[in-house]
């Protein structure tokens, strides 16, 4: 079975998770990152002691300190044992997401060999430690406890909920789960220089295209256009983004009028879901960055999201145009005289 990532566990990985023959397990990427394998290069202590497992576990991933790991831990035979997710707050946008979306496949792999007490997430060293341990399993899955990183690691791994089956056309359509998480605010990447001063500027009849580097990790500006009329917004988003070689997902912004801009979130046809899920993931966070840090003297009056370019649909633009136009004045109102009762 394999995970939405595209990412499964070996057969001989699920072989030796459920004989827990040794008191721990790593589990780690392939290097050709395709499938969840054993971590060789981990030596598990003699004794199956929980203090000693932790210790090696703790030595173990802070030699290879920031790469994301899971691990098993079997005190001894009687008890049902620890899943244990690790994934830092320095490891890289990708293998975090990687991590995060696979996690709940591979416990579904394993059956109901752990409960959820036992499954612990963790994202610093110290939490390895006997006591942080203690702490992390007696208080099982209670997410008031659970740090800002925590529940922004939960936001990522609930996105494995976006089922592959659907057809590229439609999948960009279906609600995320991480659009309904109480925490909305987080940005997985950073906006780099460019961008920025752009976002700190007017917007005024200027189209402003997006776009996610996943190898620097930070949110581009891919593409500046000013003095755009609303009837050549999608002719002119589709010159400057349609006609890329590989479909990829962006986020627009385009000021229709003055003081108001329009978010656009476009996800064409024959995007690899990959990119999909991290747009999907990300917009909420960029919204609430562009709200609250950017945009001087402006609002986001519009929020739209769309397949491919040619959906950008302007006529609600142009009611809200015309509306403003067309309201009469107040020195001007007067009272219609009232009908009277209809006729039987």
């Amino acid at each position: 079975m394999s995970t939405q990532s595209g990412i499964k566990a070996s057969d001989e990985l699920l072989g030796l998770a459920n004989e827990s023959a040794s008191p721990a397990l790593v589990i780690t990427l392939s290097l050709d990152s395709t499938q969840l394998v054993v971590d060789e290069s981990y030596t598990h202590p003699a004794l199956s002691e929980i203090k000693l497992v932790l210790e090696s576990l703790k030595d173990h991933f802070s030699a290879e300190f920031p790469e994301p790991k899971f691990a098993i831990v079997s005190p001894h035979e009687t008890h049902e044992g620890y899943f244990v997710s690790f994934i830092p707050d320095l490891a890289p946008i990708r293998q975090k997401m990687l991590f995060a979306s696979t996690k709940n496949t591979l416990l579904q792999q394993l059956g109901t060999k752990f409960s959820k007490k036992n499954t612990v997430e963790f994202s610093e060293l110290r939490e390895l430690e006997f006591d942080e341990f203690k702490a992390a399993v007696l208080q099982g899955d209670d997410s008031a406890i659970l740090t800002e990183k925590e529940r922004d690691l939960q936001t990522l791994s609930s996105l494995q909920n976006l089922t592959l089956s659907h057809s590229s056309a439609n999948a960009y359509k279906r609600e995320l789960p991480s659009m309904h998480t109480a925490k909305e605010t987080s940005l997985f990447f950073k906006i780099e220089l460019d961008l920025d001063h752009v976002l700190r500027s007017d917007l005024h009849e200027k189209v402003v295209v997006m776009t996610i580097d996943t190898s620097a990790e930070t949110l581009n500006l891919t593409a500046e256009k000013a003095n755009v009329n609303l009837q050549d917004l999608v002719d002119s988003v589709t010159q400057i983004v349609g006609s890329n070689e590989e479909p990829s997902p962006a986020y627009i912004l385009y000021g229709h009028d003055k003081g108001k801009v329009a978010f656009i979130y476009a996800c064409p046809s024959g995007c690899k879901v990959k990119a999909r899920i991290m747009y999907a993931a990300n917009k909420q966070g960029l919204l609430a960055h562009l709200k609250k840090d950017y945009l001087p003297d402006q609002e986001i009056s519009e929020t739209i999201e769309v397949g491919d370019f040619d959906e950008i649909n302007i006529s609600a633009f142009e009611k809200k145009f015309d509306n403003v136009k067309t309201a009469p004045d107040a020195s001007t109102l007067k009272f219609s005289k009232p009908r009277g009762p209809r006729r039987r």
